[in-house]
């Protein structure tokens, strides 16, 4: 008896950890966040984020490379918290172990043979007004070709060792 009423107090316990109004208000789906009112820092609505993110890992989070869900996040927590749009400014360079998740849903499916889950994500990141670039070196290391690889939203760059600081040098923080 001691058993069943210690497992479901740990039910209910975890039901109700669970139960936090999670939400995905605008990139829907990906990136949730939890709303409080009573915190010590809020995003200010009159400053312009400008951040930039070097996606190095292949790590998954909710199903999806967890710098981009990072990024989704990002974008819900500032805007769930009153900046507009045009003062949220993104931007991504991707190298590393990360780099197959630019390639085109064909050539994913002949890499790594499965689905590319961070396909529907890019495009939403991309649709808000984020920009991800591949790292041309790490292009040429994994052999992707850019003309018939790459995924159409993601650019090509000369290497992430130039954009890094070429970004930061234009006010962004760097996020990795």
């Amino acid at each position: 008896m001691k058993v069943f009423l210690s497992t479901l107090l740990m039910i209910i316990i975890q039901f109700n950890m669970n139960a936090q109004d999670w939400k995905t208000p605008t990139i829907e789906g990906y990136g949730r966040i939890v709303d409080y009112e009573n915190v010590a820092i809020q995003p200010d609505s009159a400053t312009t984020y400008k951040m930039f993110f070097h996606i190095t890992i292949s790590k998954e989070r909710e199903g999806v490379n967890v710098s981009l869900w990072k990024m989704a996040r990002t974008i819900n927590l500032l805007e769930n918290g009153g900046v507009p749009k045009e003062n949220i400014q993104l931007a991504a360079v991707i190298s590393g172990p990360a780099t197959p998740i630019v390639l085109s849903a064909e050539a994913y499916v002949e890499r790594m043979e499965k689905a590319n889950p961070n396909l529907e994500l890019i495009d939403k990141l991309t649709d808000y007004g984020v920009t991800i670039h591949l790292c041309g070196q790490a292009a040429a290391k994994n052999k992707i070709d850019p003309k018939t690889d790459l995924n159409p939203k993601v650019k090509l760059t000369l290497s992430a060792l130039i954009d890094i600081p070429t970004y930061q040098m234009q006010g962004y923080t760097i996020i990795r």
